[in-house]
């Protein structure tokens, strides 16, 4: 269960394990609300089964209006996710993210095993507050992408030995460093070969510290005028005055979007575009990040990071070997990272070829398919305990949604 409909990092997650997961006998199912989004066309198109229901889902909106309507359709939308259940014979249920707790519920009530997922650290502590008792009352195993995360969730250690701690998934085959992509993105992007690229791949919001980014661009023009920047990512309708007023600032502080600074939805083209960039920047904001998927690909692209220490970034991007790690919100001190792997090619070749063999390791899509079936796993045992119920042998189905 997905409750954006946009593609990001937990759909991007579930492509990459998909196939692996049927090698080990998982079939997968992705629901995701029936709303404007391009997540299910793009899952879909990497041949991942997806169902769209008419799903409500907690917002970060002052509008009261939009959380009244969340709970006036809580009970219809548990309702349809548990028809959904009985009809697919669903074995578990993998809920990805904290805060919508529909099909958890929803299993719960049908006597289905649950494997929540703790992606990052967005929401804020009161609100993880609230949340958590659900958790650690109806899942039956934990996944954390990252070990910080799972401390910034309290209770969360308590679940010991079903508690699991997951890279997401990269293919270094398709990210991989290639010269003749190289040419062609920095042509496409409007780069030359005598400039130096800063990027970063993330879709246009808050949580995604883009001002920071904005703001140590600035900065590093100041002492290198030969630094160009891109963005990679996606304006949503929800983000669309943020992304606004973030133009207006990177023009008001001298970047010319479009010219110094591109910005290009690069759809299911990252793996080509990214592999202009000569440095990747992860400029995230506090309460954002978990493991992040990015950083696996720049470091398999070859490509050294300037990453902000929020989430469990510093243990996806190794400080002084991969990268380095920087405080959040600390333009100042992006740019005196990056200054150092700008004066030193040698580092930066260094860094990235360290950064491929560590991605190589960690983000290997087959070792997080494997946990996570091991979690599918200790959470049907656990449920077989807790309901005294035989679980996961329906009909010879191994699925889960």
């Amino acid at each position: 269960m997905i409750h954006f409909p946009t593609f990001g990092g937990p759909h991007n997650r579930n492509a990459k394990f998909a196939p692996e997961l049927a090698a080990q006998g998982v079939d997968l199912l992705v629901l995701i609300p029936d709303e404007p989004g391009n997540a299910a066309t793009r899952l879909r198109a990497l041949n991942v089964e997806v169902m769209t229901l008419p799903l409500r889902r907690l917002r970060a909106s002052r509008d009261p209006r939009l959380h009244a309507q969340l709970l006036a359709q809580f009970r219809s939308d548990v309702r349809r996710l548990r028809h959904v259940l009985r009809s697919r014979q669903i074995d578990v249920v993998l809920v990805n993210g904290l805060v919508n707790p529909h099909a958890a519920l929803a299993a719960r009530l049908e006597g289905v095993p649950v494997v929540w997922q703790l992606l990052d650290t967005f929401a804020p502590m009161p609100l993880r507050l609230a949340m958590m008792p659900f958790v650690l009352a109806w899942a039956d195993a934990i996944m954390s992408s990252g070990m910080a995360v799972a401390r910034a969730h309290p209770g969360a250690l308590l679940f010991g030995e079903r508690l699991f701690s997951f890279f997401p998934g990269v293919d270094i085959e398709v990210f991989r460093p290639d010269p003749d992509r190289r040419r062609a993105a920095r042509r496409e992007l409007g780069f030359d070969d005598s400039e130096v690229v800063i990027g970063n791949v993330s879709n246009i919001n808050l949580m995604k510290g883009h001002r920071t980014f904005v703001r140590a661009a600035a900065l590093l023009r100041q002492e290198h005028p030969n630094v160009r920047f891109a963005i990679l990512g996606a304006v949503t309708s929800d983000h669309r005055a943020y992304a606004d007023g973030l133009w207006k600032e990177a023009a008001d502080l001298g970047l010319v979007v479009g010219v110094d600074l591109i910005v290009r939805d690069p759809g299911d083209r990252v793996a080509d575009l990214a592999n202009a960039f000569d440095v990747f920047w992860i400029t995230s904001e506090p309460r954002s990040e978990g493991l992040s998927t990015v950083a696996g690909e720049a470091m398999a692209l070859e490509i050294p990071i300037v990453a902000t220490d929020v989430g469990a970034l510093r243990e996806s991007v190794l400080d002084g070997q991969t990268g380095f790690v920087v405080p959040p919100r600390d333009a100042q001190a992006i740019v005196e990272a990056t200054q150092r792997l700008l004066d030193d090619p040698s580092l930066r070749a260094q860094m990235g070829s360290h950064g491929r063999r560590w991605a190589a390791e960690c983000y290997a899509p087959a070792a997080g398919a494997l946990l996570h079936r091991r979690a599918f796993e200790a959470a049907i045992q656990h449920s077989d305990g807790r309901h005294g119920a035989i679980l996961g042998r329906r009909s010879g189905s191994k699925q889960a949604s």
